[in-house]
């Protein structure tokens, strides 16, 4: 017989079960027979609010929180924890309190709270106490205002942050919570208005491998009135960024020396004299797979990455080139990255049919280019892009696959777009040419 069976009574079990996550929980369920009827693993807890009924959705809350109080005095381990709410009024502000801290001592792993906050609502303090959850998402509308000085998420490896807002006047809370969470990989922030925190404007972490920060852009969305000076980055491990945000005037520090892809939207609505992106494109040196996904952020580019240093490992590009805007950006960064191997742009550059545009000098640019996968996402086999695409392939040595992507319908220009782009001559006998229609 095992030890654990030789505990005296339920009471004793119920009290070293409370301190298991819920991994050890249903481990515990399989070495020991006296617990197997104890201890049950509940899968996932989840209620979704309904925006049509007040009335109702107040009672499934309730309901869901008596549930939740069973589970816990019943000795469950909670693997999901999803609450949905359309809104959330005063009255219900302990109810969802209840849920949560109910969720934590039934050592939940997965945490979603997606509650519409409007008010004075705080999350319960034991939120960042938490030994058991791995992943944690809250949202929208939440103000942190503090931490405690016991915070500590030990498990937390994924937080996702959806339009929190953190005031702390007396220090920065959004720091604190990153200081907070030891094995945290992965932080994406959604609805990012950084403008209206009162924080340090540093993202600092040692561990972190993943970053995503998006702003919500809306067309009525007021910035005026708010500064975008300067926000750093000192993320040494970090390996993923996808960052989207209106242009802050400067980057202090930017300490990314692990970076292998980032994925950039910047939006120059913002952009003043004062701007100053340098320490960005320095920054991102080490960077293996760029995608710049909005044309200001190709023209904010085309402005700065003169002085930037050389991009070495940059293996692959994503450029958001359209018709009529110059290719500065583009031809500035083949430049400066001599193992460019895939380059992807959107559509070729051109005003008429037979003159090529200043910033493009006859291609010439393109000589020494190493490129050997050139893709095109959005061509139509106007003639004036016929003419362009051959001007462009007469340069590139090096090239073994021209991908081109064409909107086309019938299937009379099917055939002759094939044909046409067959026909191209190119400098690379390598060269093979693939084409997909849609």
């Amino acid at each position: 017989m095992d030890r654990i069976s030789n505990l005296p009574d339920d009471f004793v079990v119920t009290h070293v079960v409370s301190f298991l996550s819920a991994k050890a929980a249903a481990c515990l369920k399989c070495t020991s027979k006296k617990w197997r009827n104890l201890l049950t693993v509940i899968p996932s807890a989840v209620l979704v609010g309904s925006s049509s009924s007040a009335i109702s959705t107040k009672a499934s809350l309730k309901k869901f929180a008596d549930r939740l109080a069973s589970a816990r005095h019943a000795i469950h381990r909670l693997r999901r924890f999803s609450l949905k709410l359309q809104s959330l009024d005063f009255a219900q502000y302990s109810t969802v309190n209840d849920c949560l801290r109910d969720a934590f001592k039934c050592g939940v792993l997965d945490l979603e709270l997606d509650v519409n906050v409007e008010g004075d609502y705080s999350l319960p303090s034991e939120i960042f106490t938490c030994k058991s959850v791995v992943k944690m998402k809250l949202g929208s509308g939440f103000v942190i205002d503090s931490l405690t000085k016991n915070a500590l998420l030990p498990a937390l490896k994924t937080l996702l942050l959806d339009s929190v807002r953190f005031n702390d006047t007396s220090g920065c809370a959004f720091t604190r919570l990153l200081s907070a969470c030891p094995v945290l990989e992965e932080l994406v922030i959604d609805g990012f208005n950084c403008e209206r925190w009162n924080w340090s404007h540093t993202v600092y972490s040692q561990i972190l491998r993943r970053l995503t920060i998006r702003r919500a852009y809306t067309e009525e969305e007021d910035y005026e009135g708010y500064e975008f000076k300067r926000i750093s980055f000192d993320i040494p491990s970090l390996a993923y960024l996808e960052y989207s945000d209106y242009i802050h005037d400067e980057f202090p520090v930017v300490s990314l020396d692990s970076l292998v892809e980032a994925k950039l939207h910047f939006n120059l609505m913002t952009y003043g004299n004062e701007t100053d992106p340098t320490n960005l494109f320095n920054g991102l040196k080490n960077v293996q797979i760029l995608r710049l996904d909005y044309v200001d952020t190709m023209l904010l580019f085309g402005v700065g990455s003169e002085t930037a240093t050389v991009f070495e490992n940059m293996s692959h590009l994503y450029m958001p080139t359209e018709t009529h805007f110059c290719w500065d950006g583009l031809k500035r960064f083949v430049k400066k990255s001599p193992n460019l191997r895939t380059l992807t742009i959107e559509e070729l550059h051109y005003r008429n049919l037979i003159s090529v545009c200043e910033c493009l000098k006859e291609y010439s640019f393109l000589l020494t280019c190493p490129i050997e996968i050139l893709k095109i996402t959005h061509f139509n086999g106007y003639i004036r892009e016929m003419v362009q695409l051959k001007r462009v392939l007469e340069k590139l040595q090096f090239l073994v696959l021209l991908d081109v992507h064409v909107k086309v319908s019938s299937d009379e220009e099917k055939l002759q777009i094939l044909a046409d782009l067959l026909m191209v001559p190119r400098a690379s006998s390598k060269c093979k040419v693939q084409v997909k229609f849609g």
